[in-house]
């Protein structure tokens, strides 16, 4: 093969590779703005319509209502259905709250913990988030901070007592209290590159409790 050939193939070989190389990084693009995009619509039409049930407006969307439902029995809500919704307005957080810690649930909002009472209740409700999305602004967090957490029975304020860093395996964090109490759950190192090892715990007692 001659050097004018070997060069032509070379040059061809690498418009091929580059051309692919772009294809797949629009793929990959691709992807993480339908993630994103499912993400964005799913707050704010589950936001919309959990204001509309708060107003006492109907909704029309038949999932919705199967997930509203589920507050019938609000001592043992349905999986990935609808609590309520979570702000800390210092550090700009507003996020949906849906039962459960599983990875659908946490990629979609804020998760309930099973196993503790529910937000507003006498004892200790516990919230997990991830530290890259919803549970991000955490890491600006401070004591005295305010958090209203609102749901079809109230809305209920609490204050910021204290924040720690625990290992992964530390249950302790999710014990009852007698008093109304919140805890907040998300990885540790904020910036932490793959699985974090520890976990950021916020600590908040009920306003006027």
């Amino acid at each position: 093969m001659s050097l004018r050939v070997r060069l032509r193939f070379s040059k061809s070989l690498l418009r091929r590779s580059e051309r692919l190389c772009f294809a797949f990084g629009f793929i990959c693009l691709g992807w993480c703005a339908a993630i994103a995009a499912h993400v964005w619509v799913f707050q704010a039409y589950e936001s919309w319509a959990f204001e509309q049930q708060l107003g006492g407006e109907p909704v029309s969307v038949r999932e919705f209502l199967v997930h509203a439902a589920s507050f019938s029995e609000p001592a043992a809500p349905a999986e990935h259905s609808i609590v309520g919704q979570i702000e800390i307005p210092r550090i700009g957080l507003k996020a949906m709250i849906l039962e459960g810690a599983t990875r659908r649930t946490l990629a979609d909002a804020v998760g309930h913990i099973p196993g503790t009472v529910l937000p507003g209740a006498k004892g200790n409700s516990a919230l997990a988030g991830h530290r890259d999305t919803f549970f991000r602004g955490l890491k600006d967090i401070r004591p005295g901070d305010t958090i209203l957490v609102t749901t079809l029975e109230g809305s209920f304020e609490y204050r910021v007592n204290d924040c720690q860093v625990v290992g992964p395996r530390d249950m302790r964090v999710l014990a009852n209290t007698s008093e109304p109490a919140l805890t907040l759950v998300t990885c540790f190192p904020f910036r932490y590159v793959g699985p974090a090892p520890e976990r950021f715990i916020v600590r908040a007692t009920r306003a006027g409790s």
